[in-house]
């Protein structure tokens, strides 16, 4: 098993395009007087993985400070000496995992009232990272097939970082249609003023966001002798729609994002490309139990093409022509999609992906009452989850419906600083692994 702690990453997903899902909304804590609606935390970590070796840092969350609907994440962290070689020359020598990430959420320009901005910016040093150069459908195990190439990620030692700036407009309808932010009132982190909110009319009811976003990607691995680095930058345009009761921890409505990215391979760009993405959940609302405060059903459904990607041409030894990175487009793999496998593990011109979730909040929160707790801890969420999905060189739902990929697993969420926090275990055919991360999958 591989153990993956706090914000250990190949990229910091999670804020490379915000959220997989996001909406615009203030919350009130009925719980607070309105002088402690803010609220923040700092703690420390520890993890241990190949990658990285044993490693610790600290990670910062903020909700509140400088506007009401602002949150901030940043956390930096470093790990004990590894040994690495540089490329074909084989020079030892002994280096640190390093990184540091930071991302501010939904920041509003005060001479523009419906628009929000979000950046972020991460650097990650790896001794030893894995990249999985071909990430075609094949689920042989990787540790048995050391000598293919095609198989076996490729073991170099890099530098990633990212830089993003996305800009939202809430668009004048729906809930939004009069008051841009909507108020959601908590009661030990579950609304209850949002009784006849969720599962409307789309774009009659809910909150609607056109987006559009800079993006940066940077990633070294010294074994790449023909192309040690590679680098995209381009745009982002996406419709979000969100017609849930409570876009952070839905109970019951549903969601749906459709997202293009472009790389039109100005500048330092390795080469351009393209991709489109559509995401849609679904969320059930379920009778409580005597013990519980909420039981929930959740549904989501994901798939992306490039259609720029050209198999028949190669533009290095490692991609082929108008080929996406590893990291964008149809991939599969991660703290997201397909949690048992390594980041990225699958990569193809297409994909498919499918999940369910049983998430219940018992009516017991061992953290809820104490006053001296310096963590505002609302509530604990036990979580199952099911997955399956599929890479393939062409769009084909022949080919996408077989052979795909299963995983299981469960969870154990809380909402602190009104974020959620995740500890999710996976188990699938090439073994298993555990992530924390922030925010709800889907």
């Amino acid at each position: 098993m591989k153990f993956l702690f706090l914000l250990f990453f190949y990229f910091i997903s999670f804020f490379l395009s915000t959220k997989v899902f996001s909406a615009e909304f203030l919350i009130k804590d009925l719980s607070l007087p309105d002088h402690k609606q803010s609220s923040w935390i700092i703690l420390p970590y520890a993890f241990s993985s190949d990658k990285t070796g044993f490693a610790a840092g600290i990670v910062g969350l903020w909700s509140g400070l400088i506007q009401p609907q602002v949150s901030i994440v940043s956390t930096i962290f470093s790990g004990e000496k590894m040994d690495i070689e540089h490329g074909e020359d084989a020079i030892s020598e002994t280096k640190r995992t390093k990184g540091a990430f930071i991302a501010i959420n939904g920041y509003r320009p005060i001479f523009l009232n419906r628009l929000f901005i979000t950046a972020s910016a991460s650097y990650v040093y790896y001794p030893h990272q894995w990249i999985y150069v071909d990430g075609s459908n094949n689920s042989k195990n990787v540790e048995e097939n050391i000598n293919d190439k095609s198989l076996t990620p490729l073991k170099t030692q890099g530098e990633n970082s990212l830089f993003i700036t996305d800009f939202r407009y809430v668009l004048p309808w729906g809930e939004s249609k009069s008051k841009v932010l909507p108020q959601i009132q908590l009661r030990k982190g579950i609304a209850v003023n949002r009784g006849d909110i969720g599962g409307g009319k789309p774009f009659v009811s809910g909150q609607t966001i056109f987006g559009t976003g800079l993006f940066y990607d940077h990633i070294t691995a010294d074994k790449f002798i023909d192309k040690p680095q590679l680098n995209s930058n381009g745009l982002r345009f996406y419709l979000d729609h969100n017609n849930t009761d409570y876009p952070t921890n839905p109970s019951r409505g549903y969601r749906f994002k459709g997202q293009m990215s472009i790389d039109f391979g100005l500048g330092s760009s390795t080469q351009s490309w393209n991709a489109l993405e559509f995401d849609y959940s679904h969320f059930i609302e379920l009778p409580n139990f005597s013990w519980s405060r909420q039981s929930v059903i959740a549904f989501n459904y994901w798939t992306a093409y490039s259609p720029s990607w050209d198999k028949s041409q190669s533009f290095t030894e490692h991609l082929d022509k108008h080929e996406p990175p590893m990291w964008e487009g149809a991939r599969l793999g991660g703290w997201n999609r397909m949690r048992a496998y390594d980041s990225n593990r699958f990569s193809d011109k297409a994909a498919i992906y499918g999940a369910a979730e049983y998430r219940i909040i018992p009516g017991i929160n061992p953290f809820g009452n104490l006053q001296w707790n310096p963590i505002a801890i609302d509530w604990f969420q036990i979580v199952l989850f099911a997955e399956v999905g599929r890479v393939a060189p062409e769009y084909s739902l022949t080919e996408l419906f077989s052979e795909m990929k299963y995983d299981a697993g469960f969870s154990i969420r809380a909402l602190a600083a009104k974020i959620p926090i995740r500890l999710d275990m996976a188990f699938g055919k090439e073994g298993s692994n555990m992530w924390v991360m922030f925010n709800q999958p889907f």
